[in-house]
């Protein structure tokens, strides 16, 4: 009777289960009908925002509807599993906190790392509400490049709140939506809930899958869906796996690689055998239908092998699909779509040979990086076939594929930690534990050393740690994000690159609402001007068709053909340091802002101190190239040479006595893309392992479009060099260009063959060089004929002062610091410390949540809630 009882109790909730979907289903559906009718004009009335906005909110509350029986599930076991409420809880204070610093820090404090990329999703869903535009952002139509269906089923939940607030949110759910699975995991293979806990835990401190929170990717999600698509399969639920994976093969047309690896592991695994075949086919599948896609949108010019960038294999697979799916077009495969050079067979695998061998250092520490806190486990598995279409990015010279903390690790990280867990199945229940004990304490220390959770990842990445006591904005940043509120939706802005995220909500492209990367150009109605960072556009009144629009705190407004006078809504107030090092005759000129008429009071601090240099660069080009604003146009500047991809160049440097090395500056960028190079002193012009004496691998410095001139790239190697010949040598593993000028009774540069080490020519051009040295103790500072002139006040400098300066701006004035030196004193750096505050200025309110440690305090309750709910259990806790 209990058995009948039990049967129709269970008949009962599969009825209800039923029967909430097919409510949700008219809810889902409503939004693609609304949406469909008003986008291709058939009914235009419902083709506006606040229609799409209800509708939107119609499907969300579907898709809770839809999801209900899940959530439900959830709640019911972590009640029965205080282990499994613990790990909920967790789940649910790390996405507040993901999303908290992928949101609030990056959208406060105009972060340019974050908004590129994001502004491209952003841009997208704005062109389909507004726009008539399918996915379209300033770089193109999104589907020409990338196969990303699952945008369209985030797009309805995005559009009831559009911000990238939303957006982010929405990443890091799915970014975290593993980790019940995880524990689920953990049971099946410890059967101990305690150690299905360690096992979620592993999924936060692993820290190449949490260090994809930001920007906004569909990487990112593909590769949390990968994950998901793992674990549901080894915990043979066919209803999860399957949806896991047909989301991951909506994400990104990558995910068809990783299916046919699946399908191979399936079949060679007596457990998933029965799943192998479905699951190749529907890869195949899927990875035709995203060639078909992407070519449909590109108008069959764009393959999606092409998007694997920097590689020669990339071109071979372009080739190999074109020839198979598109036949027509079998003339044009014969040039190489990344290179537009002729291909054959030998100049791809030379190609392949070059570029994997290329930067292998790198690639050795990258997959040391992600494979070690896993102690490389997951290589018992067979798994190690899913992870083969993402280590070909080693085959790359993309050096972005191949540091761990960016965002395309995950493609790795994802399918090697489930794996890593399943092969300890093979283990004795106790050789299980103590395995996991060690992952977890080996995760643990290089989470907090590497991951975001905690600032302590400055000490690994050799960053300032940061203060999360300090506000993540200033006066500037929340000046700028108020002023997006005087903007009409849908004028067309030019701004400055951090702001690109906040001004592209409502406007995608190039076009008539087109937010060009610093612009202006002919369509443009308004400039954002952010005259206090250099990011900003220079802004100049003479013969310019922008006025003043508004102002506050050092940000602008600027509206064509504005006559009226300057709008002041707060104070202003600016602070700034300067560093002259070294001291060179001529002028040097540092424009911060037009101020109105109003009292005003500048503090002037002046430091100096003894720092020795050798410079082997102009010095009237010298504070050109530091002070000229970052543009729009390729090309070479002053002073500028090209040094072609696969070369480097040497600069011979002489040292006469035993000199300790502080600091070495050169200066470069990319003519196009984006890479990372070297800087290596060296005792030959062709280093190997002996003649090297020092080597720092720098960032990715800027590239055209927009930016086009060279970078000022410092070291600091810190070594004693002994008297003779040395060579500075800055490689470029693509074309780059540098400052190389033709300086009299200097030793020329060498540029020499990266693969032969054989010297090509001699350049006629010194290498641009600032190298500073330790001073000697009894070295003294004398600092002369220094001049600092701001707003027509003359001061003159003679070493470690303190200047306060009280005046009256009668008329609008261009407040510019001018520097003056007469005569050449490298072995002094000059620091000038700036304060200028106008009358009634008072920085803006810091909102609560600005600061870091109080932000987060929903995160602290919520791990607080999940440590009391295990105490009476901990005491017991044995590993």
């Amino acid at each position: 009777m209990q058995s009948i009882n039990r049967h129709v109790i269970i008949n009962e909730i599969e009825k209800r289960k039923i029967i909430i979907k097919l409510f949700s289903l008219p809810l889902l559906i409503q939004f693609y009908i609304v949406f469909t009718l008003g986008y291709l004009n058939i009914t235009p009335r419902l083709y506006n925002y606040e229609v799409i906005h209800i509708s939107a909110i119609a499907f969300t509350v579907g898709f809770f509807l839809f999801m209900t029986p899940t959530i439900t599930n959830q709640v019911r076991q972590a009640i029965n599993d205080k282990y499994y409420a613990a790990t909920l809880l967790i789940f649910l204070a790390i996405t507040y906190e993901l999303t908290y610093l992928a949101t609030v820090p990056p959208y406060y404090g105009l972060s340019l790392g974050a908004s590129l990329d994001t502004a491209t999703y952003l841009q997208s869903f704005a062109s389909l509400t507004y726009y008539r535009q399918f996915l379209v952002s300033f770089v193109g139509p999104f589907f020409s490049v990338h196969a990303s269906p699952i945008l369209l089923l985030i797009y309805p939940i995005y559009e009831v709140y559009p911000s990238i607030f939303t957006l982010m949110t929405i990443q890091v759910v799915i970014l975290m939506l593993p980790i019940p699975l995880m524990y689920k995991l953990g049971m099946k293979i410890l059967n101990n809930p305690k150690h299905a806990l360690a096992t979620a835990l592993l999924y936060i401190l692993y820290p190449w899958i949490i260090t994809a929170y930001a920007p906004f990717e569909v990487v990112t999600l593909a590769g949390s869906f990968m994950a998901m698509t793992l674990i549901t399969m080894y915990l043979n639920d066919k209803k999860a796996y399957w949806a896991s994976l047909t989301l991951a093969m909506a994400s990104i047309e990558y995910v068809p690689l990783f299916g046919i690896g699946l399908s191979i592991y399936q079949a060679l695994s007596k457990e998933h055998r029965k799943l192998a075949l479905l699951t190749f086919i529907y890869s195949i599948a899927w990875l035709i239908a995203d060639y078909y896609l992407v070519m449909y949108f590109s108008g069959r010019t764009h393959n999606i092998f092409s998007n694997l960038y920097g590689a020669a294999l990339s071109s071979l697979l372009t080739n190999i699909t074109n020839k198979l799916l598109n036949p027509n077009t079998t003339k044009a495969l014969t040039i190489d779509p990344q290179t537009r050079t002729v291909m054959d067979t030998t100049n791809v695998l030379n190609g392949i040979i070059q570029q994997a061998t290329s930067q292998y250092n790198i690639k050795v520490q990258y997959v040391i990086e992600v494979f070690g806190p896993l102690a490389f486990i997951n290589f018992l598995e067979p798994q190690t076939i899913l992870l083969m279409p993402w280590l070909a990015a080693l085959l790359t010279n993309f050096t972005p594929y191949y540091i761990p903390n960016v965002y395309y690790t995950i493609l790795i990280s994802a399918v090697a930690l489930p794996a890593t867990i399943w092969a300890l199945r093979r283990l004795k229940i106790e050789t299980r534990k103590r395995a996991l004990t060690a992952l977890l304490i080996i995760n643990t220390i290089t989470g907090l050393l590497t991951g975001p959770l905690t600032p302590l990842s400055g000490l690994y990445y050799g960053n300032t740690i940061p203060n999360w006591n300090a506000p993540v904005a200033n006066q500037y940043d929340l000046a700028m994000i108020q002023l997006a509120n005087y903007i009409p939706w849908n004028a067309s802005v030019a701004v400055p690159a951090t702001a690109v995220p906040w001004y592209s909500i409502t406007r995608y492209g190039w076009g008539n609402h087109g937010v060009p990367f610093l612009g202006p150009n002919s369509n443009t109605q308004y400039v954002v001007y952010s005259p206090l960072v250099p990011t900003g556009y220079p802004y100049n009144t003479g013969g310019s068709e922008y006025g003043p629009y508004a102002f506050d705190d050092g940000a602008w407004i600027l509206k064509a053909n504005y006559t009226g006078p300057i709008k002041i809504i707060n104070g202003f107030y600016y602070e700034n340091t300067y560093i002259i090092n070294p001291v060179l005759p001529g002028t040097w000129q540092y424009p911060i802002a037009q101020i109105p008429p109003t009292n005003i009071t500048i503090q002037i601090t002046t430091e100096t101190k003894p720092q020795q240099a050798i410079t082997l660069l102009n010095t009237t080009l010298l504070k050109t190239q530091l002070q000229q604003p970052q543009g729009i146009a390729c090309g070479i500047g002053p002073g500028e040479v090209i040094i072609p991809g696969g070369t480097y160049i040497a600069q011979p440097v002489t040292i006469n006595e035993t000199t300790r090395i502080s600091s070495i500056t050169v200066f470069t960028s990319y003519e196009t893309n984006l890479a990372t190079a070297e800087l290596i002193i060296s005792t030959t012009p062709t280093p190997n392992q002996k003649s090297t004496i020092y080597t720092y691998t720098f960032g990715t410095p800027w590239w055209c479009s927009p930016h086009s001139w060279t970078t000022p790239i410092t070291a600091n190697p810190d070594i004693t060099l002994k008297p003779g010949t040395y060579y500075i040598i800055l490689t470029f593993p693509i074309q780059g260009q540098t400052i190389c000028e033709q300086i009299p009774n200097t030793p020329k540069a060498l540029l020499i063959n990266a693969t032969t080490g054989q010297i090509i020519k001699q350049l006629p051009c010194t290498l641009g060089t600032i190298i500073t040295t330790n001073p000697r103790s009894s070295f003294k500072v004398s600092l002369s004929n220094v001049i600092i002139n701001i707003l027509s006040n003359e001061i003159q400098i003679n070493g470690n002062e303190e200047i306060m300066i009280s005046t009256v701006v009668k008329n609008v004035s261009g407040l510019v610091l001018t520097i003056n030196s007469q005569n050449t004193q490298s072995n002094i750096q000059l620091t000038i410390k700036l304060k200028v505050m106008t009358q009634n200025a008072s920085g803006p309110l810091i909102p609560w949540y600005l600061i870091p440690i109080i932000g987060l305090i929903p995160e602290y309750v919520l791990l607080a809630l999940a440590m009391l709910m295990l105490v009476p259990n901990l005491r017991n806790l044995r590993w």
